[in-house]
């Protein structure tokens, strides 16, 4: 009965326009409550004592492609719950958006016409400002220091502040292979060649606050509507894991990929809080547990497909550049100073965490 539930109390560090972006979720859910009141109680009356054991199935979606490294992570992550739990949950995966875009699932997870989503922390932003950490740029020195960081005890202060200011419940810290890179329609060696650039970001602050920074200037797009923007001319350049661009055949309008790894990032299994504290016992700690098998065994699968993936593009004609990280990194270190105050006080233990 997902739909039936109310979202937490606003926190502290909710961004002020939330309100409106989930009014109309909040009255679509108000009003299912009203209709479905009278089934969930008949429903209550029904259920047998021991209703871990019913089979349960539960829906996954995210808006890449079947090819993908995310699909193939979340495919596991299937089933592996199902492995867990004798086949007592199975989880069916949409790929490409085929439930809607994640912030459309976002919403579908409150309703309950979702129950899981597979994004990253930074798509939660809309929905509380301490997400903007997965966001802020070249806040990992390389990849050991970033997993590091998300095997530390950080991790989970991260999730319950996040749960308690948001609603959602994350599991699982899905390393996206190594770090985002630019993709460009003609060459970018130096932040002189980003003047002007019409590049495609996710729709997160964090994001368009850094390019605007950078000098480029971003414009907020759906994953699936990129490749149709670069080919037409309507955007110049978009930046994500290589896996993305060659996965989602990016690298086909846009053959100049600038090595930036101006963030490290994860995917989570996102729900709704509410709906998965209602899970019985052992389907909860089933789905941490495949979670964080998943993560693991994909951390080597994304780092060992990431050269992979390097190769194939300059095969394919790319041509990768380098560039001087310290000059970039002092354009946008006042963004830090920006954040909110929590999200500063982790950017200190992140920096602690960087090996010498």
């Amino acid at each position: 009965m997902a739909a039936t539930k109310s979202p937490p109390m606003k926190g502290s560090h909710m961004s002020t326009h939330r309100t409106t972006r989930r009014a109309g979720a909040l009255i679509a859910a108000t009003t299912a409550a009203a209709l479905l009141v009278g089934c969930a109680a008949a429903a209550d009356g029904d259920k047998d004592a021991n209703a871990s054991a019913e089979s349960t199935t539960l829906s996954l979606g995210h808006a890449y492609s079947p090819e993908s490294l995310e699909h193939r992570g979340a495919v596991a992550f299937a089933e592996r719950v199902a492995e867990l739990t004798d086949d007592a949950v199975t989880i069916q995966v949409y790929p490409s958006a085929q439930l809607g875009s994640w912030e459309e699932m976002q919403e579908g997870l409150e309703l309950g016409s979702v129950d899981i989503v597979f994004e990253s922390l930074g798509s939660l932003e809309r929905y509380t400002s301490l997400a903007s950490i997965e966001g802020l740029p070249f806040l990992y020195n390389d990849f050991d220091h970033f997993v590091a960081v998300w095997e530390s005890d950080l991790k989970e202060e991260i999730f319950e502040e996040v749960r308690a200011d948001s609603g959602f419940q994350l599991l699982g810290a899905f390393p996206r292979g190594g770090g985002r890179q630019l993709a460009s329609i003609r060459p970018v060696e130096s932040l002189s060649d980003l003047e002007g650039l019409k590049i495609r970001v996710p729709g997160q602050d964090a994001y368009i606050e850094t390019w605007q920074a950078l000098g480029a200037s971003p414009t907020p797009l759906a994953l699936n509507e990129v490749f149709s923007a670069l080919e037409q001319g309507a955007i110049e350049a978009t930046e994500a894991p290589v896996s993305v661009l060659r996965s989602s055949s990016f690298y086909e309008v846009a053959q100049h990929i600038t090595v930036t790894n101006h963030l490290f990032g994860n995917q989570h299994f996102q729900f709704w809080g509410d709906s998965y504290d209602a899970l019985p016992d052992d389907t909860r700690a089933a789905l941490v547990q495949a979670a964080d098998d998943v993560s693991l065994e994909f951390r080597t699968v994304g780092l060992e497909e990431d050269e992979d993936n390097r190769t194939f593009l300059e095969e394919s004609g790319v041509t990768f550049y380098e560039i001087d990280v310290d000059e970039w990194r002092a354009r946008v270190e006042h963004l830090t100073e920006q954040a909110d105050p929590s999200v500063q006080g982790w950017v200190e233990q992140i920096s602690g965490m960087a090996s010498e």
